[in-house]
């Protein structure tokens, strides 16, 4: 029998083959990646008006409950639900025809003591005349006299009574206490009502001026009041500076109301709870088209920040909550940095920390640069398009405000930027 190790011989070279390790290819060099093309900007260190945003909701300067002062039925009601009215002009009618009987029970008493105290005023000047003939005692004549004291405070009581009943009865025709809108009447005509009623018969509202509350935070309070408290003797001159500037209303949907504001009050206090105090302020509202109750945001400028770090609004970065800036070094290479952004404006932006002035940073082209990439700054561009005229529907759109950084809008719009 011949052996088999030529058959094997070929197997075990196939399985030695197999067994060593593959080789491996040289790495192709890296490429490397070319300059960004980007136009570059300068931080500028300059005053600039301190923007403040606040969000409020419209109240009016006066809201007034209308409750029933006496009990009785609903006979008639007078105004027309959400118009204006006049303080004294009727709104309802309670039926009246108690409260008369009441009052001419009232007068009927009333005469009946008047009667009563006329003879006991004769009896006590006939005492007197009878004292001084010595004919009665003294006893007598002071029974006399009390009888007569006695009397008179019962008409007088009598006289209250009256009056009481003529009030209750003017109570029954309910009047508007103060000019404004009237709401919806809570309660129809034929329903029983009481002062202890769950609700008014109705609410007016004064509502213009129309008031609009906004919380101010404690650090914007400190900023709002730096300078008085480093010099005490300008926080008058601030408070007047402030309300002659005055404050600007942008409605939820980012209609620019066209009516300047003014400050109107601030509360004595800063709430523990929130860490902020309730500010007021008052707007015209001509029309009396705006509601309480709408929200709206609350642009004011206070004061000036001095020497502060500007740049164009182009350049900042936004991702939700954070703010950053492509800083571009001596040799052209990118560095990505946070920033704290303290408000924007239209065009540019107000940095508190992050940067220095006179850097370099990306204004054109973010989009395209990231961290430790090398940029290739393009020059300037000097000329602008000119703008397309206004087709009829745009020439009506509303006007959008500069955006703060507190605003959710200006992250989005920043976002949308990129």
């Amino acid at each position: 029998m011949k052996p088999s190790c030529p058959i094997l011989v070929p197997m075990i070279a196939g399985l030695i083959l197999l067994s060593l390790p593959a080789c491996k290819k040289a790495p192709a060099p890296a490429v490397a990646r070319p300059p960004v093309p980007v136009t570059i900007g300068t931080v500028i260190q300059k005053d600039m008006p301190n923007h403040k945003e606040w969000i409020g909701n419209l109240q009016g300067t006066v809201t007034s409950l209308v409750k029933p002062n006496v009990s009785g039925n609903i006979i008639q009601r007078y105004y027309t639900e959400g118009t204006v009215v006049k303080q004294g002009e009727p709104l309802f009618q309670i039926d009246p025809a108690p409260f008369q009987a009441d009052l001419d029970k009232a007068k009927a008493d009333l005469s009946t003591a008047i009667a009563q105290e006329t003879k006991v005023q004769q009896d006590f000047v006939r005492a007197q005349n009878l004292l001084a003939g010595k004919v009665i005692s003294v006893q007598e004549f002071q029974n006399q006299q009390q009888n007569y004291q006695a009397m008179v405070a019962q008409v007088a009581a009598k006289q209250a009574a009256v009056q009481a009943a003529q009030v209750n009865l003017s109570f029954t025709k309910i009047v508007a206490p103060i000019d404004g809108m009237a709401g919806l009447a809570n309660y129809e005509v034929g329903t029983y009502v009481s002062p202890n009623s769950q609700q008014p018969l109705t609410t007016i509202v004064a509502i213009d001026p129309i008031k609009v509350v906004f919380q101010v935070g404690q650090d914007d309070y400190l900023s709002l009041i730096a300078g008085s408290l480093k010099d005490p003797s300008l926080a008058e001159k601030q408070k007047q500076e402030d309300r002659a500037a005055g404050m600007q209303m942008v409605l939820s949907d980012g209609t620019v109301y066209p009516q300047k504001g003014t400050f109107r009050a601030v509360n004595n206090q800063i709430s523990t709870q929130t860490g902020s105090i309730t500010v007021e302020g008052n707007f015209p509202n001509p029309g009396m088209l705006l509601k309480p109750g709408l929200f709206a945001r609350v642009q004011a400028t206070v004061g000036v920040i001095t020497d502060a770090l500007v740049v164009p609004l182009d350049a900042v970065i936004t991702i939700q909550n954070l703010h950053q800036l492509a800083v571009v070094g001596p040799d052209n290479k990118v560095a990505i940095r946070n920033v704290n952004v303290s408000f924007m404006t239209r065009q540019q932006a107000v940095i508190t920390s992050g940067v220095s002035a006179g850097e370099k940073i990306v204004v054109q082209g973010i989009q395209k640069v990231t961290d430790g990439c090398s940029v290739m700054p393009l020059p300037p561009t000097t000329t602008t398009a000119p703008a397309a005229p206004l087709a009829p529907e745009q020439k009506t759109s509303k006007t959008i405000p500069a955006a703060s950084s507190s605003n959710p809008q200006s992250s989005a719009g920043a976002a949308a930027k990129q």
